[in-house]
Formats: structure tokens, sequence, C-alpha cells
């Protein structure tokens, strides 16, 4: 059936107008230059007079016009957060660690996932610098073709514009803070908590090659087998394992292979997932047949049976960290570039056997 069109006009909801500054003005038969001084908490207003504005822009719901005050005072108090990959559980305790900081001060984070993608990485670099954002939060992504985006960066600098990155660095960029995690350290609890429990025959699993991360966790891999007298077995180190299907097939193919490794470490919580399910489908016992030390504490670790032993990034921390660095140098109060390293903890569960 059709409606005519003074019907549907009349089935249209109505159009809500936004309450403006001149619409609390009239209410309180005051001036509107009155009004914005009280909500723009500037000097020239009584106390009670304020009270009274603050409280009729609640009742009358008025939003004030963020773009137009940035204008004003040339500061969004929006700062770009530039994620490597938001499916990794790492960027959910990172977010909560920044918006302990910002939140509290009037800042907002705009989150924009690069998916470990150095093209789209650009396009969101170009993007914030051009939305006015005050600063820059980001983990960037290098390529193991060697390509990465430091001249934007730099470029971010050059306008005045902090960057800070976490969990990763690009190198020759000192003009930047950065607050990441001793990676080298961290491989090394987990490779000297296997040698005391007797395991001499380790592997590792790999995420994707040319990340900072990750070649900082190979290299602390390699090393601690160097300084504890473990041999290294080149089959057993997994390289550039990027999804589930080649994860799993490449360790199945070293688990099948006539000698085995009694021990495997994984480089972050996909592996650690990936790992145990491959080790089940094949019908092998965890810790029994193999011993695991997983990578970052996700509260599925506590879950798998046996719980998983981990390697626990302070990643809140990191966060935090990170945030207030960014504040300080947003407020100009802060002169020399942050490095910030943070320690890991080995957090020991049930995953490692102990051999004789």
């Amino acid at each position: 059936m059709k409606m005519n069109a003074n019907v549907c006009e009349r089935l249209r909801p109505p159009v809500m107008k936004k309450t403006t500054i001149k619409d609390i003005a009239k209410e309180l038969n005051i001036s509107p230059s009155s009004v914005s001084r009280a909500l723009s908490d500037e000097p020239g207003v009584s106390p009670s007079l304020r009270k009274e504005i603050v409280d009729a822009a609640e009742r009358l719901n008025y939003i004030p016009n963020s773009s137009a005050k940035s204008l004003k005072t040339r500061k969004t108090q929006t700062v770009g957060l530039i994620v490597s990959d938001i499916r990794n559980p790492f960027f959910l305790d990172f977010m909560s660690g920044i918006e302990t900081v910002l939140f509290p001060r009037g800042y907002k984070f705009i989150v924009c996932d690069i998916g470990e993608d150095f093209e789209k990485e650009r396009v969101y670099i170009k993007w914030l610098l051009e939305h006015g954002v005050e600063g820059i939060l980001s983990s960037p992504c290098g390529g193991e073709d060697g390509r990465d985006n430091s001249r934007l960066y730099r470029e971010a600098v050059r306008r005045n514009i902090p960057v800070v990155f976490y969990d990763r660095i690009l190198g020759g960029l000192d003009r930047i803070s950065s607050v990441t995690l001793d990676n080298r350290q961290a491989i090394l609890q987990g490779v000297l908590h296997l040698k005391e429990n007797g395991h001499r025959k380790l592997g590792i699993v790999l995420h994707k090659k040319g990340i900072y991360t990750i070649e900082e966790r190979r290299m602390g891999f390699l090393e601690a087998c160097k300084m504890l007298a473990i041999e290294i077995n080149a089959d057993w180190i997994i390289e550039n394992a990027v999804d589930e299907e080649r994860a799993s097939l490449s360790l199945e193919s070293v688990l099948k292979s006539g000698r085995r490794p009694d021990a495997i470490i994984s480089t972050n919580q996909f592996l650690n997932e990936v790992i145990v399910a491959t080790v089940r489908r094949m019908g092998l016992k965890l810790p029994g047949d193999l011993s695991i030390v997983g990578f970052d504490d996700h509260s599925m670790n506590e879950l798998i049976e046996p719980p998983l032993t981990t390697i626990r990034q302070p990643v809140k921390d990191i966060g935090r960290i990170a945030a207030t660095i960014m504040l300080s140098e947003i407020d100009g109060t802060r002169g020399e570039k942050s490095k910030v390293v943070l320690k890991a903890e080995l957090l020991q569960r049930k995953s490692v056997s102990k051999l004789t």
C-alpha cells in the first residue's frame, strides 16, 4: 500500500534541534559571551553564575563543538594510536594501560589497525597528521625487505607532533621516545628455565620475519643457547609462522622428524595456542612428550591443560609509561627523549617437565 507524502511527513520522527550557547544564554537571560566563558573555564564569571550555566547546559543536553574549540585553542586533546595487529591480545591490555593515563587528562585516542602492512601504516600516519592529533603512539611496521615509514615519523617530529614508539622501534630515530621490552633477556629466562629442568634439545617458533620484537627474540634464543652451551639445531628454529596453517604444518614437520626437540619456546600468544593445538592433534602429551614455554600471559594460558608456563610482558605498564611520556612531550615538560626498557617475568606453571 502506498502512502501519500502528507502521511509520510507526519510519520517522520521530529528532528531534534542541537542546543547552542545562544539557547543557554536565552534560557538564563544572560549574554552568550558569559556562557562561553563559563563553559571554557575562563575568568570573568562568578562561581554562582558558572554553576547556573553548567547546570543549564546539562539540563538542555548541550554538547560543545569540539572542532570549533580546537580551532580556538589549537588543541584537539586527541592522540593517534597505531597498532600492528588488533587481533593480538597484547593491544587490549596496552590500551587499558594508556586509557588510565589519557582519560583523566581529557585525552581520547583514535585506533588505527595497520595489520602488519607497511602501506596501510603510511596512509594512517598521513591521515593522523592531516587531522590534527596532538601526538602519535605507534607500534611501527618494519618489513623483512627493510622498508619502513621512518620518513613520515620524522615529518611528525618536524611538525612538533610527539611520537612515542611502544613494543617496537625503528632504527635511526633518536629523536623519538620509546617504551619496549628487553626481549633478549625475556627469552633467556625461558631457555634458562628449560635447562634447569634438564632440557637440552630446544626449538623456537617465531612470528613474522623483520619485526623488531621477533628478531630480538630470535637473537635472544641464539645468544642464550650459546651462553648455556645448548646445541643449536637450525631445523628446530621455525621462522615466519605468520598464520595458523603455516605455523602448525611447520611444527608438525619438526615433531614428526626422527630427531625432534624435547621443548619448544613460543614468541607470542597466537603461537602459544597454535603450538598446544598442534601437539594435541598429533596425540602427543604435554609436558610428557614435549615441554612448552609460552610468551605473553593471556588468561587462556591458565585454562589450558596443563596450565602454560609463560614469559609475561608488563603490557599495562608499557601502556601507562608510553602515555605518560606522550603527555609530558605534548606539555613541553620533557627535554631529553626517553628510551625505557622493561623486564619480563617468567610465570612457572605446569607445561615444563623435569628431565633426569
